[in-house]
């Protein structure tokens, strides 16, 4: 870390969301200080320091969202796109790096002589690779009358597949199931969704079984009962893990690198 920061022996405990994440970048320049740990809630029982619950706010994550859009996109998608990333302790990297450029302006995602410059790039990096590697390889079956594909990624890559799926197939209805998380991208109709599914785990001598059992599970979410809760499904999704969707209220601005 390049610049002068007061760093505490206290974790930020979030909800996991990056609405929630952005509220702890907010919280750490209110302070004025840098957290030991900031912790989802899949982390948050190994932390061993003391704990300070971080509120999601919208109004304050808009504010260091309109910031980090400011600093340009090289700067705020490596922030965004880093949020995928699955990789313990990802989120104190991430927003160190956010505290270097708000203290050294957007050059500064090009220091990768800084640790924290650096370890901003890997996580990007990562994501993004994964994601060009199932956006040039998968895959998809016919299931009637729908193209469908279930990927077990590390990173949560399904938004960085959207747009590219929806060009490369623009008539077409399909779904991609990411297994590991549990969550599924469907165009049907000409209208893209997310939905929380159950997780899958096909048995290697049983694919056309488990295809079939997939697409059952999948009809059957989108039934009559289960579609009054599809947009809160795809809400919840969309806040979780990427920024675009999240539904904030603005704040007025104030000053400071967080407005």
């Amino acid at each position: 870390m390049s610049y002068q920061a007061y760093v505490t022996d206290t974790a930020y405990h979030y909800d996991g969301s990056y609405a929630g994440f952005l509220c702890c970048i907010f919280e750490s320049f209110a302070r004025r200080e840098i957290p030991a740990a900031v912790c989802p809630p899949q982390e948050g029982q190994m932390t061993l320091f003391g704990i300070r619950q971080i509120a999601t706010a919208p109004a304050r994550a808009q504010r260091v969202a309109r910031g980090l859009q400011r600093l340009g996109p090289e700067v705020r998608d490596r922030v965004a796109t880093g949020f995928l990333a699955a990789a313990p302790g990802k989120d104190l990297r991430l927003l160190r790096f956010a505290r270097l450029c708000f203290d050294r302006g957007p050059g500064a995602a090009r220091m990768l002589g800084d640790a924290d410059a650096a370890a901003a790039f890997a996580l990007e990096r990562a994501v993004t690779s994964e994601a060009h590697r199932y956006v040039e390889f998968l895959r998809f079956e016919e299931r009637d009358g729908m193209l469908g594909a279930v990927i077990h990624p590390k990173h949560f890559v399904l938004p960085l597949l959207r747009g590219h799926f929806c060009s490369r197939l623009p008539d077409e209805d399909f779904l991609i199931f990411d297994a590991t998380h549990g969550t599924a991208l469907l165009r049907r109709s000409g209208q893209v969704q997310y939905l929380a599914m159950e997780r899958y785990a096909p048995g290697p001598d049983e694919a056309e079984e488990s295809w079939q059992a997939l697409w059952k599970r999948f009809f059957r979410a989108l039934t009559i009962e289960e579609r009054r809760n599809e947009r809160a499904q795809a809400t919840h999704v969309f806040k979780r893990f990427w920024p675009d969707m999240c539904e904030m209220q603005p704040e007025a601005p104030a000053g400071g690198a967080h407005s």
